[in-house]
């Protein structure tokens, strides 16, 4: 299982249904082709570091998945590159959070004893 994090950028031009809808959309996109989103935070509107076609600011997101999927971060990044809405994005992939890697030692601890 591949942990990953998206941090995106909308544009400041758009309506709260028009951000909910679009941050439908992009969950939709990874649970629909084999992802699992643990995390969202909503940071808002901040100020950006330099101007982004002719924006100073736009809203933040931060979006944690896993997927055994290798092909969703490819087919994620096409897709948000398309999006005009979306004036940047990064997608990385990020180690396992400490709770998945306590459940993975535990497992492998009672899968030892069963033996």
């Amino acid at each position: 299982m591949r942990h990953y994090e998206l941090v995106f950028v909308l544009k400041p031009t758009m309506t709260e249904e028009e951000m909910a809808s679009k941050l439908e959309q992009i969950q939709n996109l990874i649970t629909s082709n084999g992802g699992e989103i643990y995390n969202l935070d909503k940071w808002g509107r901040r100020e950006l570091a330099y101007p982004i076609q002719k924006f100073n600011t736009g809203y933040y997101f931060i979006l944690n998945f896993k997927t055994e999927n290798s092909e969703l971060p490819g087919k994620l990044e096409y897709n948000l590159r398309l999006d005009e809405d979306v004036i940047r994005f990064l997608n990385f992939k990020i180690k396992p959070p400490k709770k998945e890697e306590e459940k993975k030692e535990e497992a492998a601890e009672t899968a030892g004893n069963g033996e």
